[in-house]
């Protein structure tokens, strides 16, 4: 059964991908390589990212991702839609509002468990595209268990499926990865350095993507 589920997750997955090509010109850009269980980690402005980032995916792996998603958002959302975004994305519910630990618990327990894991580490969907910052819980999650963190951005989802709307539009998007960012070493760093070593991992995460604002690219620079 599990086989079967799988193939015919596969199959949908391919066919996200051909009308995303079709009706988003899709580009991923960056070759993404899933080796061992990663951290993805991206920008976030549409609920088009996700299919963004699964259609940017080598397909032998879509099945064994678990992604991170808004409570109160996405697990709000009608039974048939909900059990689609379940089926295409395999999400699991993040608390945003009343603490984050458990849900950050959650995703150090997947990769644990073998899973790739995709976290939006801004928190929210920015309402014009416009980069808000990567939060620290990822980096964290990366700290404890030496996952690699694979940072993507995400381009022109903003327009083809704007915040407040649910039909997207014909616009290109574009996904493009970066290079892996190595994290086993950072388990050997002293409890008291740790606040240093996140904050240094999220200004790489967006140095890599080229998002790093204004105001985060001076405090980068220790």
């Amino acid at each position: 059964m599990k086989t079967i589920e799988e193939h015919a997750k596969k199959l949908a997955h391919l066919g996200l991908r051909l009308w995303m090509m079709a009706f988003h010109r899709f580009e991923p850009r960056g070759r993404i390589k899933l080796d061992r269980p990663s951290l993805i980690v991206a920008n976030h402005a549409s609920h088009l990212d996700i299919a963004a980032i699964f259609c940017a995916l080598p397909l032998d792996q879509v099945t064994k991702v678990r992604t991170a998603a808004a409570k109160d958002v996405i697990f709000e959302l009608p039974p048939v839609p909900l059990a689609l975004v379940k089926f295409l994305f395999n999400v699991f519910p993040f608390e945003r509002k009343n603490g984050s630990g458990d849900s950050l618990d959650a995703c150090e327990q997947h990769l644990r468990d073998g899973w790739h894991v995709v976290i939006f580490p801004e928190g929210r969907r920015s309402p014009d595209g416009a980069f808000l910052g990567f939060t620290p819980g990822f980096a964290k999650v990366a700290y404890k268990t030496g996952a690699p963190v694979i940072a993507m951005r995400l381009e022109g989802t903003e327009r083809a499926l704007p915040r407040g709307t649910s039909i997207p539009v014909c616009y290109p998007v574009e996904t493009i990865a970066a290079e892996p960012i190595e994290t086993a070493s950072m388990q050997e760093v002293p409890y008291d350095q740790r606040r240093e070593a996140y904050a240094g991992l999220v200004c790489e995460a967006e140095r890599r993507v080229g998002t790093v604002t204004a105001a985060r690219g001076a405090a980068c620079e220790y």
